[in-house]
């Protein structure tokens, strides 16, 4: 049970015996798992997982055919199938037959380096050539490794994140066989105890700090990194190896608010302390912790799971861990279906909205055209048509081809961008929600049963008949209302004052053609110059100020089309972030959202 799958490989390699190295390159649409690697012995026996049932089954047959073979390797695509969907998802696989003396080297070099819970990365190069490298934390090298490896190794180090690369030149896997986060026990009672032995089972290195010798021993603690103990506990935590990924547990009376006090003042990822609300109050008015401190800071410690024991608490800090180091939800995966929306459109407004759900831990997938007509295109997530990735807010959106790449995009914290107007793949994304934020002024095919909440922004549909709920989108005292029955206040025309200036601020396409531009967003411009043409026809800018909304070059447009807006504030405008209205939009979806979860 706790023989890692690299222990394994250099056992077996130590004894001369072959045997195949199989790991995820990675998946598409639904599977067990996404990362794994196991290794399959002459006698087919298995250690290690890459999530069980058909998949490594499978696996463990390909395994030994090859081992019978002549191959080096396999790369491998296994279909999942779930019930009555024959092809649920898809996992690529890598088979390695470990059969030569420097295979088993390089093995018995990685095991090496887990051994000592260095963080390294292990490249599995496809081409040019099938090779195994690796880099350590350190600097130390694995094999002949490639100048590509070093580079983007260094980066999976630093952003500790795996990655498949695939290029016209070089395809390679790099992944982290050591979790680069480390666990620090203050106190070692029976619950720490559980902690450890748990942290163990995942991966977690452990360091355990006392002041008294008996509770820090190797039977109790017996697969501790480190077992301090000092006469103090500020000399003790001296002696400790902390970083930023170091998650710190406390569960020791004596040593809690000292040990909060040290610790909050080093730059670590978490901080557990065990006990009750009472006691969270008592150390969060004693610590007075800076604003960015206290968010570190967990008391009480855990999920809410009902835990009594010091097993039961074991698994509830554990989980929270794991959810800080992952930086999930800590959501039943039941209720992960129940959390992914469809927009209808990825505009500025829209965009607010999309923001707002996505921080929100909501799994939003947003339908676009192939060539959105968007203006904003610094805050619209839109752009992704066109350029393929776009972030706004330091949040990342990213243009793909299928639902199955769309899910795939949510692992990454990735807005996924799909090309379907028609929304064409509603009975496979099944939402729980379908937003329509494509700001048309009226009804461009969405239905009141296309979700089980159907949300509209502003004039051209009507709550009870075209959605459950239409959003108010017009400025002034309504902006944001949620309405269940009537429709929004109808589209004037006229744009809203900025500096006095109303009509004059958006440009329009003087006839039908090609609109072309050499200006940029945020570009200052002034009344008469040329911001564009279309078919050669010149569009001059009415007023002085801020070029804050512009169509992208090589559209279609139609007369009087929409194709530029000016900020007349000038540098005082903002074209880099989401307004105001759209975030006031974004908050009444995510309310109307949460509120029908709420009480579903």
């Amino acid at each position: 049970m706790n023989t890692t799958v690299l222990q394994q490989a250099s056992y077996l390699g130590e004894h001369n015996q072959a045997f195949v190295f199989v790991i995820i390159l990675k998946t598409e649409g639904s599977a067990s798992r996404s990362q794994g690697a196991m290794v399959v012995d002459q006698a087919g026996i298995v250690t290690g997982t890459i999530g069980g049932g058909e998949t490594e089954a499978y696996a463990q047959r390909q395994a030994l055919d090859l081992l019978s073979s002549q191959e080096q390797s396999r790369h491998l695509a296994f279909t999942v199938r779930q019930g009555e969907v024959s092809d649920a998802g898809t996992v690529h696989l890598l088979l390695l037959a470990c059969t030569t003396e420097s295979m088993q080297k390089a093995f018995s070099q990685f095991r090496a380096w887990e051994a000592h819970q260095l963080h390294h990365v292990m490249g599995l190069q496809l081409q040019p050539s099938i090779a195994l490298m690796g880099l350590c934390e350190g600097g130390a090298t694995i094999g002949e490794v490639h100048p590509q490896f070093l580079e983007q190794a260094h980066q999976v180090l630093e952003n500790n994140v795996p990655r498949y690369i695939e290029t016209n030149n070089w395809t390679c896997y790099l992944s982290l066989p050591v979790k680069a986060h480390n666990l620090l026990l203050i106190g070692g009672g029976h619950v720490n105890q559980a902690v450890a032995q748990l942290a163990h089972a995942v991966g977690l290195p452990t360091q355990v700090v006392e002041t008294r010798a008996e509770f820090a021993t190797e039977d109790l603690f017996p697969f501790a990194k480190k077992r301090i103990v000092a006469e103090t506990m500020q000399k003790a935590l001296e002696e400790a190896s902390i970083n930023a990924r170091t998650v710190c547990v406390i569960a020791s009376h004596a040593f809690d608010e000292e040990s909060a006090k040290l610790l909050l003042d080093r730059d670590i990822a978490y901080l557990g302390v065990l006990g009750s609300r009472h006691k969270a109050k008592r150390l969060a008015a004693s610590l007075k912790c800076r604003t960015q401190a206290i968010q570190k800071f967990y008391c009480p410690i855990g999920l809410d799971l009902g835990s009594e024991t010091p097993q039961e608490i074991a698994v509830s800090v554990i989980a929270e861990v794991m959810k800080v180091i992952n930086q999930t939800t800590g959501s039943s995966l039941r209720n992960l279906g129940r959390r992914v929306v469809l927009v209808r459109g990825g505009g500025d407004l829209a965009t607010g909205v999309i923001l707002r759900l996505h921080r929100s831990g909501y799994r939003v997938i947003v339908l676009e055209t192939e060539q959105p007509s968007v203006i904003r295109t610094t805050v619209s997530l839109a752009q992704a048509m066109f350029q393929g990735r776009v972030e706004v807010e330091g949040i990342t959106a990213q243009r793909c081809a299928t639902v199955k790449e769309a899910f795939n995009l949510f692992d990454e914290d990735i807005i996924p961008v799909l090309a379907d107007p028609a929304m064409e793949c509603l009975d496979e994304v099944q939402p729980v929600c379908l937003v329509d934020a494509i700001m048309a002024k009226r009804n461009l095919g969405t239905h009141i049963d296309d979700a089980p909440l159907v949300i509209t922004l502003g004039p051209g549909f009507e709550a009870g008949v075209d959605a459950d709920i239409v959003i108010e989108t017009k400025r002034g005292h309504s902006l944001g209302r949620i309405l269940k029955s009537g429709c929004a206040i109808p589209n004037t025309g006229i744009p809203g004052l900025v500096n006095g200036f109303g009509e004059e601020r958006v440009l329009h396409s003087p006839k039908a053609g090609i609109f072309r531009s050499q200006c940029t967003i945020g570009d200052l411009v002034h009344t008469g110059q040329v911001i564009a043409t279309v078919d050669g026809e010149p569009i001059f800018a009415p007023i002085d100020g801020k070029l804050r909304g512009l169509l992208n070059s090589g559209l279609h447009v139609t007369a009087h089309f929409k194709v530029a807006d000016i900020d007349p504030r000038g540098e005082q405008a903002d074209h880099t972030t989401v307004s105001e209205k759209a975030y006031a939009i974004g908050g009444a979806v995510l309310e109307a959202l949460d509120g029908f979860l709420n009480r579903a």
